[in-house]
């Protein structure tokens, strides 16, 4: 049960289950930032003001919270910095934290060992884009502090550059796969690579009771590139099918009018009419378009994020040789198969949400067909 309410008197545009999650992300991030440093609490307030257009998102926000909050309290454990606590952390102790300090704190984080409960000592590491991402959070801060003159000198400007190896390949599904997910999130069945493959015993239980369900799903991430937020939040007044279009709410709750492929609108329709449960629905979730299934018929609920995520890898793991395809990774078949045949990357960067080309640019990919129809075309007379 939802613990806060809508106003009657509510005169945003934005649906009642986006201001719930904002306001229970809101909540989290105030609670972080009351036991944190007051210079810190500044900086997290010029980071997010209510999801203004030069604000970040609140994800953001309470990433970069949890980042330079654990990064302080393990100079305090260290006796690096010599308080209590976090929240006697001042200027001045900031200021005598040396780059050494910073780089051997990212250094740790890349292996470290943690006793569990069992007392076994279990080693963790981190990937470079992770350490990256750290480097970035306490970077911002310092950053801030020196040219607001809270501190005399920026110490992570001598910081050693993370390499992440982002020239890697992006990471898509081959026409042929794309098509063998949607025939087996549609029939339980498929043929790919010379093979024939089918779900397990335990899977075709359910499946009789959401193949509509999640054939939808897959359809609205392979011919829209949504974002696995943007399609969780999609409720049923969101849609417009007569229309044929949907309304989805980016990053920083920008509305975005989405048109429908036909392969798409078929497929919801189709679950729509035939699977989408009418009654027993949780109260709050009324206008869920994408709910969970139930054996009773009652407690129907929407899916959750993380109920979406296995609901496509259930199919994507099945068609691809790489068991790593996510939402996210069907959003990087759209961009590269929409620039493969658009060749438009603002159209694309605009369709995508993407705030620079350089973003988009990334699903360019080297396309010998491409090369050699234009070296068959280009002519001077």
């Amino acid at each position: 049960m939802n613990r806060f309410k809508i106003s009657e008197k509510n005169r945003s545009e934005i649906p009642d289950n986006i201001l719930i999650e904002r306001a229970i992300l809101k909540e989290k991030l105030d609670s972080l930032k009351s036991g944190a440093p007051p210079l810190l609490k500044k900086y997290i307030n010029y980071l997010y003001r209510n999801e203004s257009a030069r604000s970040v998102n609140i994800n953001t926000a309470l990433k970069y919270t949890r980042e330079i909050t654990s990064f302080l309290q393990a100079l305090i454990d260290r006796g690096i910095i010599s308080v209590q606590s976090l929240s006697q952390i001042s200027p001045l102790e900031i200021d005598e934290i040396c780059s050494e300090d910073i780089q051997d704190y990212i250094d740790s984080c890349g292996s470290y060992v943690h006793v569990n409960s069992n007392g076994e000592k279990v080693i963790y590491s981190n990937s470079p884009r992770t350490l990256s991402l750290k480097q970035t959070c306490i970077k911002g801060f310092f950053t801030w502090l020196y040219k607001n003159e809270y501190i005399e000198k920026n110490e992570t400007e001598k910081l050693r550059k993370i390499l992440t190896n982002d020239t890697h390949e992006v990471l898509t599904l081959t026409d042929e796969e794309v098509m063998a997910s949607l025939e087996l999130s549609a029939t339980g069945t498929c043929t790919i690579y010379g093979m024939d493959i089918g779900l397990s015993k335990k899977e075709m239980e359910n499946f009789k009771n959401t193949r509509l369900r999640d054939h939808a799903i897959l359809s609205m991430f392979i011919y829209h590139g949504l974002r696995i937020s943007e399609l969780y939040h999609i409720n049923m007044s969101s849609l417009e099918i007569e229309k044929g279009v949907f309304n989805i709410f980016r990053k920083r709750n920008k509305k975005k009018k989405m048109y429908f492929s036909n392969q798409s609108l078929k497929a919801l329709e189709n679950y729509l009419e035939n699977e989408k449960p009418k009654d027993g629905i949780r109260p709050g979730d009324e206008d869920a378009l994408f709910l969970s299934s139930s054996r009773n018929g009652k407690d129907h609920s929407r899916l959750s994020i993380e109920q979406i995520r296995k609901i496509v890898k259930k199919y994507t793991t099945k068609v691809s040789r790489n068991p790593k395809i996510s939402p996210h990774k069907l959003r990087a078949t759209f961009a590269t198969k929409s620039l493969e045949i658009t060749g438009n990357i603002y159209t694309v960067q605009q369709t995508l949400d993407h705030s620079s080309t350089a973003t988009t640019q990334k699903y360019l990919k080297d396309n010998e067909k491409a090369k050699k129809q234009m070296a068959e075309i280009i002519t001077f007379e």
